[in-house]
């Protein structure tokens, strides 16, 4: 459960007790109406306990939402020197096969290990996108993109040097081919 998961920030606190005293209450009261455990707690009261432990299950998931917003995020993004080239494949370059070879050029930024998180404005890591669905995260200018299914015709291919964080750069520092698939 994703909630438990994470845990510490104060929506998801709230979420895990809820969640625990929904557990408990639920563990009594069907005990109790099962004639399992509980035989002093009469039955309305078990009845009460197991619709509570349904109340708390719910409230565990709306009241989080309710007290906690998640911060807008930042919008000041840093501007990178970077620029960043397609050089395979050329505009309009008909691609026949099962995937395409792309090669890419960066000037003025270095992409920079997976595990790096400090945002700079020269340091980086290349998104690969087709039909702007991300489809690669690349930290070496050349790579086979897989074409699977993707049908004959037009397609956009396009690379973006985010920051270390995967956010764009502002301006997005980013470039764009058109290719034809000729078969499928």
């Amino acid at each position: 459960m994703p909630v438990l998961a994470h845990a510490g920030r104060p929506d998801e606190l709230v979420a895990e007790l809820l969640l625990v005293a929904a557990l408990a209450l639920a563990w009594v009261g069907v005990g109790r109406l099962r004639g399992r455990r509980f035989p002093g707690l009469a039955r309305w009261v078990a009845w009460g306990l197991a619709g509570g432990s349904v109340a708390l299950a719910v409230l565990a998931v709306l009241l989080p939402t309710a007290i906690w917003r998640e911060p807008a995020p930042a919008v000041d993004r840093p501007t990178s020197p970077a620029r960043i080239e397609i050089l395979t494949p050329t505009e309009g370059q008909a691609i026949a096969g099962t995937s395409l070879h792309l090669v890419t050029r960066l000037v003025g930024g270095t992409v920079v290990d997976p595990t790096e998180t400090e945002v700079r404005p020269d340091t980086g890591h290349v998104h690969v996108y087709l039909d702007d669905r991300l489809v690669s995260m690349t930290y070496a200018p050349e790579q086979e993109i897989p074409l699977g299914d993707l049908e004959r015709g037009p397609h956009v291919l396009r690379v973006e040097f985010v920051a270390a964080d995967h956010g764009p750069f502002d301006p997005p520092v980013e470039a764009a081919v058109r290719f034809v698939k000729l078969t499928d």
